[in-house]
C-alpha cells in the first residue's frame, strides 16, 4: 500500500475522530477527507442527513473467490438504486463511502461502509441494510445471511447508535454532527490495511458534483 498520512489527533477539521496515539491507533487523512466531503455537501444541501454504517463480510467457508470489482459493482448497484428512489416528493441522493479492511487470519477482505442520505426521504436505517444485503447477495451469487453487518452492537454485543440523524438548526444538531463524524472515522483507521490483496482500490464512493 502506498504510504499515506495517518493522523493521531483527536480532532480533523474541528470535529472529533476515533484514534489513540499512546496504542499507536491513527486515521488515514485521505479517507477522512474524502468522507469529509460528503458530509458537507450533505449538510449543506439538505435540512436533514442520515448516516448509516455497515460491513460487508464474505462467506466465512471461502465459497466465494475474492474479487476487487465486488465492492464496486455493489457500489454502483446501491448509487443507481438510490437515485431512482423518491419519497415524499425527497430524492435520497444517497452519497456513499468505502475501504477494505483484512485481519491477518482472514482469507478475505472485509468492507465498512457509511452512507449519508436526505433525512427527509429515508427516516430508517433498515432500508439501507435491505438494499445493502440484496445488491452484495447478486454480486457475489450467495444468498447466505449474516454477510451484512449492521454496526448496532458493540465488541460486547451491547447495543449502540446507527442511522444518526442530523437535523440543521436543532438543538442536538452540533453533537449529532460529532457523533457521525465519531463513528464515520472508525473506516478511516490506518490499521489492518497492510495484508489487502494486491490490487486492491483503497477506498471509493460516491462522487460529489462539482459546484
Amino acid at each position: 500500500m502506498r504510504r499515506q498520512k495517518v493522523i493521531y489527533e483527536n480532532e480533523y477539521r474541528d470535529l472529533p475522530i476515533n484514534t489513540n496515539k499512546e496504542k499507536g491507533l491513527g486515521c488515514l487523512s485521505s479517507t477522512l477527507q474524502s468522507y469529509r466531503e460528503k458530509l458537507d455537501y450533505m449538510t449543506e444541501n439538505h435540512s436533514k442527513v442520515q448516516q448509516v454504517r455497515f460491513d460487508l463480510r464474505y462467506p466465512s467457508d471461502n465459497s466465494v473467490p475474492y474479487d476487487k470489482t465486488h465492492i464496486s459493482r455493489f457500489s454502483e448497484y446501491m448509487k443507481r438504486s438510490f437515485a431512482r428512489m423518491k419519497t415524499g416528493g425527497h430524492l435520497v441522493d444517497m452519497k456513499l463511502e468505502w475501504v477494505p479492511d483484512k485481519k491477518d487470519k482472514s482469507s478475505h477482505p472485509h468492507y465498512h461502509c457509511v452512507a449519508l442520505l436526505n433525512g427527509n426521504a429515508i427516516q430508517s436505517e433498515y432500508t439501507v441494510f435491505q438494499k445493502a444485503e440484496h445488491y452484495w447477495g447478486i454480486v457475489l451469487k450467495n444468498d447466505q445471511e449474516g454477510l451484512v453487518h449492521y454496526c448496532n452492537k458493540d465488541r460486547n454485543g451491547q447495543k449502540q447508535e446507527n442511522g444518526l440523524m442530523y437535523r440543521r438548526g436543532s438543538a442536538d444538531g452540533e453533537e449529532t454532527l460529532e457523533k457521525m463524524h465519531r463513528q464515520a472515522s472508525y473506516i478511516a483507521k490506518a490499521r489492518d490495511k497492510e495484508g489487502l490483496p494486491k490490487g486492491s482500490w483503497i477506498r471509493g464512493g460516491s462522487r460529489i458534483p462539482k459546484k
